[in-house]
């Protein structure tokens, strides 16, 4: 994980906020299109994740969640009012694999002489 002079990560795409109606309030995100994304599917897994926190231990609550996949790391800050998501690339980033080798070439399709 690279940091810059100022120890902050160089490797943050963006940031996003939301209210806690769904609305997005600010975003650094490049894309519109992936903005629109995370502000829906991400408040869904805190939904659920705080649910399951909750079924442990009533009295206990969801402040944070961190979702890692072969690209990104997303981490989800929550509170009543808002969530904010850092969404970053994985420390370990995922490295496309090389192409599949070409078929080997036939013999009987050799007609040099």
């Amino acid at each position: 994980m690279q940091r810059g002079g100022n120890g902050h990560l160089q490797d943050v795409i963006g940031l996003l906020l939301i209210d806690a109606d769904g609305n997005i309030l600010r975003s650094t995100l490049a894309e519109e299109e992936e903005v629109v994304k995370y502000a829906q599917e991400i408040p869904a897994l805190v939904i659920m994740s705080r649910s399951a926190v909750r079924e442990i231990d009533p009295k206990n609550d969801l402040k944070m969640l961190r979702i890692k996949s072969k690209k990104h790391e997303i981490m989800v800050v929550v509170d009543p009012q808002f969530t904010l998501m850092i969404i970053h690339e994985y420390p370990g980033h995922y490295v496309e694999p090389p192409p599949p080798p070409p078929p080997p070439k036939d013999s009987d399709d050799d007609y040099s002489d």
